[in-house]
């Protein structure tokens, strides 16, 4: 039987009981777990502990030993994804996650058609952060991508480390993806539905990032999220 893994933002230290808050309490119920059957809580920053079910009534408390920290991967994989229209971005979160980035840094561009309400952004984020957590749950990751609220590319470029490479797919783009060496980090730059501009590309290659194409089609942002990220993550594994 697979064991269930739950997200738990706050494991104890030494281990012991712990109450599941609403989502993941609500997927212990969806899912008919008993008291008794074993689980996997991960607290989204690297560490879980195999803990079982203890009693499933008005709340869900499992009893924990203490948590292990996993292994941390060598690079570092930022998506700075320009904002989709819809439920677009529900999907290229879900799908970032899977494949392993660390960070979700969202981007107003030139062609950016949703703008967001600052009054909203706050809600928006939980709400995407809740997606990477199901999705890493699901995906058996110990780890939750951060989300990031939109900025302009300009700040996210200067909000990069120096240690970091940067590569931008882009429709226009005619050479594949290179990475030198072994970088701390890779940022992944993936424009809005009508593309990044000839200025925000350039923008782009005087901050040091390579151009990089998907191919000869021209792409849907939900797909080329994890096209793009499939490419970066094949080229890490061969360095």
């Amino acid at each position: 039987m697979t064991v269930r893994r739950l997200y738990v933002p706050d494991l104890p230290e030494t281990g012991g009981a712990v109450t599941l808050a609403e989502g993941p309490s609500r997927h212990v119920r969806v899912l008919r777990l008993r008291a008794g059957d074993e689980v996997v809580l991960f607290d989204g920053k690297g560490r879980a502990a195999p803990a079982q079910l203890q009693s499933i009534g008005d709340q869900v408390v499992c009893q924990a030993e203490p948590p292990k920290l996993a292994e941390p991967r060598r690079t570092r994989v930022v998506l700075m994804l320009a904002v989709p229209k819809g439920s677009k971005l529900d999907d290229c979160v879900r799908m970032a996650t899977e494949l392993g980035v660390d960070e979700v840094a969202l981007m107003h561009t030139e062609r950016t058609v949703p703008r967001w309400d600052a009054g909203r952004e706050r809600s928006r984020i939980d709400r995407l952060t809740r997606i990477a957590s199901e999705a890493a749950a699901q995906c058996e990751r110990n780890d939750v991508p951060l989300v990031h609220g939109p900025q302009s590319c300009s700040a996210w470029v200067e909000a990069m480390p120096e240690d970091a490479a940067g590569v931008v797919f882009w429709a226009r783009a005619q050479g594949a993806l290179a990475l030198d060496g072994t970088p701390e980090q890779v940022w992944c730059a993936i424009g809005p539905e009508g593309g990044f501009t000839d200025v925000e590309v350039a923008l782009f290659e005087r901050a040091g990032f390579g151009v990089a194409s998907l191919g000869t089609q021209v792409l849907r942002v939900e797909t080329a999220v994890p096209a793009a990220l499939a490419i970066v993550r094949d080229r890490l594994e061969l360095l």
